[in-house]
Order: structure tokens, then C-alpha cells, then sequence
């Protein structure tokens, strides 16, 4: 392979790489707005028990 070749495929291997990381940072990013949304949820239902049946509150 020549020096242009060999240029050309790092090139190509760098955008996939690229793109992948993109990719993996757009996941990550919606799992974590996802936890967020959960641990909101989980906390709303946990202060609804509380409110309901406040002998069950922690001491």
C-alpha cells in the first residue's frame, strides 16, 4: 500500500471511530437522562408512601 492509501484508510478508520464515539456518547447521555427521570419517579413514589403512612418513616 502506498503512503496516500495508508492515509486514506486511517482517515476512514478515524471518522468510524469517530462516529462510534459519538454514538456511545449519545447513549450514555440518554441512559443517564433516563436515571435521572427514575430516581425522580422513585423519590415522588417514596414521598407518596410517606405522606400515606407516615408510621413507616424513618427514624
Amino acid at each position: 500500500m502506498d503512503k496516500a492509501a495508508t492515509i486514506r484508510a486511517l482517515r476512514e478508520e478515524i471518522k468510524t471511530t469517530d462516529g462510534e464515539i459519538v454514538c456511545l456518547t449519545q447513549k450514555r447521555d440518554l441512559a443517564q437522562k433516563k436515571n435521572i427521570v427514575f430516581i425522580s419517579v422513585a423519590e415522588e413514589i417514596g414521598d407518596n408512601i410517606i405522606r400515606a403512612r407516615p408510621h413507616l418513616e424513618p427514624k
